[in-house]
């Protein structure tokens, strides 16, 4: 399972506006369930962006992007904005093959 750090971003007068989740090492097939868990029990009730910061992962696999897609239709339940950052040239690349960015596009998702 990816270690992650969660850290919380809010604004004076909202709390919980913002959690970013960090996640690092190898995201694939074999811990896509528990990391997509993660990141659901990261959706508080009133936040408005959750941010995944892929910046220190190693790997991500097709499977593992089940663990975004797990988050996203949360995140979309739960009228919170779903964000992915730093993620390298690799990981992009597996996020555009599998459609996640298009379903991150598409508000009726």
């Amino acid at each position: 399972m990816p270690r992650f750090r969660l850290r919380r971003r809010s604004e004076p007068k909202q709390e919980h506006a913002h959690t970013s989740v960090r996640l690092r090492g190898e995201i694939s097939g074999v811990n896509a369930a528990s990391t997509g868990r993660l990141l659901v029990n990261a959706l508080t009730p009133g936040l408005e962006v959750l941010e995944v910061d892929l910046g220190r992962v190693t790997y991500l696999s097709p499977d593992g992007c089940m663990a975004l897609f797990s988050a996203l239709v949360a995140a979309r339940e739960r009228d919170t904005r779903l964000i992915v950052t730093h993620a390298d040239k690799r990981a992009t690349a597996t996020l555009g093959r599998i459609g996640f960015f298009r379903a991150l596009a598409d508000p009726e998702g």
